[in-house]
């Protein structure tokens, strides 16, 4: 995935007092955009709220603006400030703004693009938007100002609200100003508006467990099937986050603020995922994008976080018929082209030479130097042996006859001859079959799994073939030929089956350093945009992970993200991973994650997305920097990366050879396929059937798909046969009459038939669910007691001891979150009548929490706020309990 990351919500209105133009000395100053001293804007604003509740998300009730006037517009403003002093200066303005420069008095001028950052979102009505942006510092003395703006073009919309000086942080909410919340929800509700993190010391703060500096301890290799640092040895798993290409539009403070806000909820690497082409010309890098780049690894270096770059997927480009694309008509994504196009992939490796070579102007170190580039991607999602390889249809006709003949090419090496070779397939030919030009055609995937004939091999064993010796050559290109001594991966995709294709998949990439995927978990959502947006007027439910509920309702299916198949004893990472909203069972995905990605032995979790540097207000289609998500990092990072929970043994390691795969003999057990919603639409149309399910081919055996809930499960691919297949008794961990999965550490317990999950080790304990059907939990060293129908609570020790003797402790709850003003009345498939907006509402925290230590009743207790500072003192009553409160995600325990 892939997307431009796209946030709708609906304004509400803020119960804000007016505020005078002019802030006490040393703080901020606000004006209204509609009240300059002179300009040419016209009088009329096309874009004026159609009603009273549009005009309340503005400041003032109105704005300025103006829709292709012809000539180009200006704004001139006197602002008086109170003293000398440096400021922030920003604007609130319609989201598709065109170019436009200002200054101060006769200062330089400066100039704000449309890739300018957006840092809150608030809707008036359909296609209109008002944003915070950050136009830059500014140095002014006490007095009186003038401020210029001059649009750069003289056609497109524009309009603005309100303009901000201030000395202080600021964190953009719609009309208020600094300072100003709501400080209302709904009843059962608490909002979410934490205040500009200062980095201050806080107990919750996770920097420590970063290097000082990225790479301190060198490049990140790859050793059995663990990640190390290259100088030390050290094993190393990642707790990550992805951003997309709107994180470059951030300055230089943007980019740092984002790697402490990262650091300190314990993220240790970042994937950048996006395109750093020119717009103009995609053979080339541009060296804006790569600026921005190199600022953004030196920001991310600073605070000990690594990075992965993924710099092409084919959803990124509609070519039209040129040198490379021929056939391609401006409509078609190049799926697959990467695969057999040398054209295209020598325009890979300029990109990489570029990359990778070009000196770092903030670091001194290219990107192949500097140990801070731990891991490249070759290809983003993209299989031949996916839906989307279909012959003619996406593939257009020159490039399928360049495929056409390669196949050919090889069948001949292969049999001797084409005619010897369709002799042996038999039955009737088929499109690209021609022994004229030396080609053979592609017969359909689902033919592939169905028919499992010897053309079907032939085809299969060919398409793996060739992403290998792609994935290898490739490889071989970043290491040898450009010195990049990181980790490569091939791709992270799925294939039109499990069972049969989806081995070959992995074959063709275990020649790279590590096996990765992606995996995303939600309920039905329909609606014309709901691949990518949550609008008014869908139809969604609920789904609970716990229960294995999916996106039919009342289906059960055994198939989730963080459930993960290790190939060939290579680290396994999942690139992207998410539980995507609308759901209101959001709050198990980073405790699960954590839990049974130690359990499993996973190697690094990146959470799609979150390259925001500050706290989310409202709910969008892929987020993670809300509280249901990167609130409970804290606790569920320290699990994950310091191994609170132990790794288990394999409970399943299959050795099969690779003839008996491309035999399409397959595996009896399906890695798990969890589409992101928007591959899952973009899916070509094909001919339905029983090979598209996920268990659907094999041969004939089976293994419990909940194995991976009791440990590690992994598949050995060998070039000969030898190896011997092992496999625990797993009837001692599933009892499927009881509905619950123990792990084999026995540490891990499943209960999907009341939908909780425990965690019970020695310094990590607690539990994720429908907690409050429960009743009293107990576990080694406490017994919860929760109030809330469903979230997550989880002890952990920070000191790593175990809980019973632990110095210092911290104890993390949540519950659910929805957007101010959300409503979807009823049960089950339902419509969003309101997606509401800003700020984001929490449901309140309830129960009890008993501690068996001895030393209970004089453990001392910091609540902390959603920053994680501490703002009251706690202790445990004389019964060792301690009340939750309402309002608080966070309390550290000690001694």
């Amino acid at each position: 995935m892939k997307r431009s990351l796209v946030v709708v919500v609906v304004g509400l209105a803020l119960a804000a007092s007016a505020q005078k133009t002019r802030a006490a000395p040393g703080t901020w100053v606000w004006w209204e955009a509609e009240n300059p001293r002179a300009t040419n804007f016209p009088d009329q604003n096309p874009f004026q709220p159609p009603d009273p509740r549009g005009a309340a998300t503005l400041s003032g009730g109105r704005w300025i603006g103006a829709n292709d006037p012809g000539k180009a517009l200006f704004l001139e403003y006197d602002v008086t400030v109170d003293q000398d002093a440096p400021y922030q200066f920003y604007a609130r303005k319609f989201w598709s703004h065109g170019p436009f420069r200002w200054r101060f008095d006769d200062q330089p001028w400066r100039t704000s693009g449309r890739d300018v950052a957006l840092l809150d979102s608030v809707v008036l009505k359909k296609f209109v938007e008002a944003n915070w942006v950050q136009l830059g510092g500014v140095s002014l003395k006490r007095g009186k100002h003038t401020l210029r703006i001059e649009l750069l073009e003289s056609k497109g919309a524009s309009a603005f609200d309100c303009f901000l000086l201030t000395s202080v942080g600021f964190v953009p909410r719609g009309k208020l100003k600094p300072g100003e919340k709501v400080g209302v929800a709904p009843d059962g509700w608490f909002p979410f508006e934490p205040d500009l993190d200062p980095f201050g010391v806080s107990p919750l703060d996770l920097r420590w467990m970063n290097e000082k500096r990225a790479g301190d301890g060198g490049f990140i290799k790859v050793k059995g099937e663990s990640f190390i640092h290259e100088k030390t040895g050290q094993p190393v798993r990642f707790w990550a986050v992805n951003a997309g290409p709107d994180v470059l539009k951030y300055d230089q403070a943007g980019l740092d603020r984002l790697a402490r806000f990262l650091a300190k909820f314990g993220v240790n690497m970042l994937r950048f995922h996006g395109p750093l082409w020119k717009d103009e010309d995609v053979g080339s890098i541009d060296p804006t994008k790569l600026d921005r780049l190199h600022a953004l690894t030196a920001a991310l270096k600073s605070q000990g976080i690594y990075l992965e770059i993924s710099d092409y997927f084919p959803a990124w480009l509609q070519p039209k018929d040129g040198p490379g694309f021929e056939g391609f008509d401006g409509a078609r994504h190049p799926f697959g082209l990467s695969f057999f196009s040398r054209s295209f992939q020598q325009m890979q490796k300029r990109w990489w030479r570029t990359l990778l070579q070009a000196p770092n102007p903030y670091t001194g170190q290219s990107l192949a130097q500097d140990p801070t580039l731990a891991f490249v991607e070759i290809v983003n999602e993209d299989s031949l042996l996916f839906w989307t390889f279909v012959p003619y249809r996406s593939i257009p006709a020159p490039q399928m006859q360049t495929l056409e003949k390669l196949f050919g090419d090889w069948l001949q090496k292969k049999n001797g001859s084409l005619a010897a070779t369709f002799v042996r397939w038999g039955g009737a030919r088929i499109v690209g079959d021609d022994e004229t030009t030396g080609r053979a055609g592609f017969m359909p995937l689902w033919e592939i799994v169905g028919r499992r004939d010897a053309r079907a091999q032939d085809t299969a064993t060919f398409l793996a073939n060739l992403q290998r010796t792609y994935f290898d050559d490739m490889r071989r290109y970043l290491k040898q030929e450009l010195s990049f001594k990181g980790s490569v991966a091939g791709s992270n995709w799925i294939t039109a089956d499990a069972r049969i294709l989806g081995p070959l998949d992995k074959w063709s990439n275990a020649g790279c350093d590590f096996i990765d995927r992606h995996g995303y978990f939600g309920g039905p959502h329909q609606g014309d945009r709901a691949t990518y947006m949550i609008s008014k007027g869908d139809r969604y439910d609920d789904a609970l992970a716990l229960r294995f509920e999916s996106e039919k309702p009342g289906e059960v299916s055994f198939n989730l993200p963080l459930m993960d198949l290790a190939y060939n004893g290579k680290p396994s990472t999942v690139s992207e991973i998410n539980w995507t909203p609308p759901n209101r069972y959001r709050a198990d995905m980073p405790v699960l994650t954590a839990a049974y990605g130690a359990l499993q032995g996973s190697d690094a979790f990146f959470f799609f997305a979150g390259g925001e540097n500050n706290w989310a207000q409202q709910i969008g289609k892929f987020m993670v920097t809300d509280p249901v998500a990167m609130g409970q990092f804290p606790a569920a990072a320290l699990m994950f990366r310091q191994g609170l929970v132990k790794t288990a043994d394999a409970v399943v390691h299959l050795e099969v050879d690779l003839a008996s795969l491309l035999a399409l003999d397959g595996l009896p057990l399906a890695a798990p396929v969890n589409l992101d919603p928007l591959r899952a639409k973009g899916i070509l149309p094909t001919k339905a059937s029983a090979a598209q399910a996920w268990g659907g081919g094999g041969n004939g055996k089976s293994i419990d798909p909940l194995a991976f809930l009791a440990g590690r499960v992994e598949v050995n691919i060998a070039e000969t046969s030898g190896g011997a297949s092992r496999m625990t008794d797993l009837s001692r961990l599933i009892d499927r009459r009881a509905k619950t999965v123990r792990s084999a550490t026995g540490e891990l317990l499943w209960d999907w038939g009341r939908g909780v999950a425990t965690i019970d080790a020695p310094a990590a304990q607690g539990a994720t669910g429908l907690l409050r059907q429960a009743g009293a939990i107990k576990l080694g060293e406490i017994t919860i007691a929760a109030e809330n129908e469903y979230g997550s609570v989880l002890l952990v020790a920070l000191d790593g001891a175990p809980l019973a003797r632990s110095g210092k402790m911290l104890l993390q709850v949540m519950s659910e979150e929805n957007n101010t003003g959300w409503s979807a009345p009823g049960r089950g498939l339902r419509s969003i009548v309101a997606v509401g907006g800003a700020p984001l509402v929490v449901k309140k925290l309830g129960g009890r929490i008993t501690f068996r230590r001895s030393d209970g009743p004089s453990l001392k207790v910091n609540a902390l706020d959603f920053n994680g500072y501490p703002i009251r003192s706690l202790s445990l009553t004389a019964a060792r309990e301690l009340k939750l409160l309402p309002e608080t995600f966070y309390y550290v325990i000690q001694k």
